[in-house]
């Protein structure tokens, strides 16, 4: 192919080559396509140049740029574009630093388009928690993965843990509760579905729910309504639990909301005979405010009057269960059937 060609990038002035001249730097060694390389020339002790740098496979020469930084002491940078077997040649005042030509490896950057990346972690979280996802990099390529979380104020705690085969563990902690901003970059480009959008609500705190509605207050049989309203915003991630006690026979609590992203739910039991109720209401296993509540239900307008001026019926209780949980913005259901 003919001898390969020589790039002069920097020439000092013409000397003699009177002491050694020390390379140093990642850059003598390897480097990356599409990534700046640097390695420094301390010629301090050797005299007057000129320098000669130059950097070339068989076919291909990669300019080098050489910066004087004082006391006789150059910084040298290359941008690669192209992977494969480079030689490195230093000369000073005509002659060749010792050890070279060097070789230099440049190695392809990876395809960012090709990092995989899965799990729950890529959308919800709670504060204090390690939210965990998997990135798959085996088909990408060699490159540098990085991860970042901004949170609305504070950044989260990141952790990428490598398993020596290509796949990664992500783990983050988040510090605040809020919309989140994960960007996961492959050799500085973003993954497929980077930034993502993390959804990261607070631990849970029952003081924060409220329950209204005439549900849990006293009333006559024939016109009662029994419904009540959870509202579970700002309360954090947790389980609503919502137990209710009353005399023998059957009847059902009902849960429902109207969309899966709602924190508000509806509660409904149908009681078929008049008696003391308890309804218990608590989130992640507290009792929210004002739990448990007496509700009492008459026959009659006037003993609901009777009631109320101090006279109290206790007939006996049973007990039935409903509860809903939300875990980070997810919602599943137990004990009685949820309607949603």
């Amino acid at each position: 192919m003919g001898a390969p060609r020589r790039i002069v990038v920097h020439s000092a002035p013409a000397g003699e080559y009177d002491g050694p001249v020390v390379l140093s730097g990642a850059g003598l060694v390897s480097a990356r396509c599409g990534e700046e390389a640097y390695f420094t020339v301390d010629a301090s002790q050797a005299g007057l140049g000129p320098a000669q740098v130059s950097l070339h496979s068989s076919d291909v020469d990669v300019p080098v740029t050489v910066q004087p930084v004082g006391g006789g002491v150059y910084k040298a940078v290359y941008l690669p574009r192209i992977p494969g077997s480079y030689q490195l040649n230093v000369t000073w005042g005509g002659k060749p630093v010792p050890g070279c030509p060097l070789t230099v490896n440049i190695g392809a950057i990876g395809d960012a388009s090709k990092v995989i990346c899965t799990g729950d972690g890529l959308r919800s979280g709670t504060v204090g928690k390690d939210i965990r996802s998997f990135i798959d990099t085996r088909r990408a390529g060699p490159g540098e993965l990085t991860a970042q979380c901004v949170g609305p104020r504070k950044t989260a705690y990141c952790e990428l843990y490598d398993h020596g085969d290509g796949t990664f563990t992500l783990n983050i902690r988040p510090q605040e509760p809020g919309k989140h901003l994960l960007s996961i970059k492959y050799s500085g480009e973003h993954v497929v579905g980077s930034p993502f959008n993390l959804k990261v609500v607070g631990l849970p705190d029952a003081s924060r729910v409220k329950v209204y509605g005439p549900g849990i207050e006293h009333g006559v049989l024939a016109t009662f309504q029994s419904r009540f309203i959870c509202d579970t915003r700002g309360a954090g991630a947790g389980q609503l639990t919502v137990r209710v006690r009353g005399p023998k026979g059957a009847f059902r609590v009902e849960m429902q909301r109207e969309s899966q992203k709602d924190r508000t739910i509806l509660c409904k039991f149908d009681p078929t005979e008049p008696g003391d109720y308890r309804v218990e209401v608590r989130w992640a296993g507290e009792h929210v405010p004002g739990s448990p509540f007496s509700v009492m239900i008459f026959d009659t307008q006037e003993e609901l009057h009777q009631f109320l001026q101090g006279t109290s019926p206790g007939p006996a209780q049973s007990e039935f269960y409903g509860s809903t949980n939300f875990s980070a913005g997810q919602m599943s259901w137990r004990g009685s059937q949820a309607q949603l």
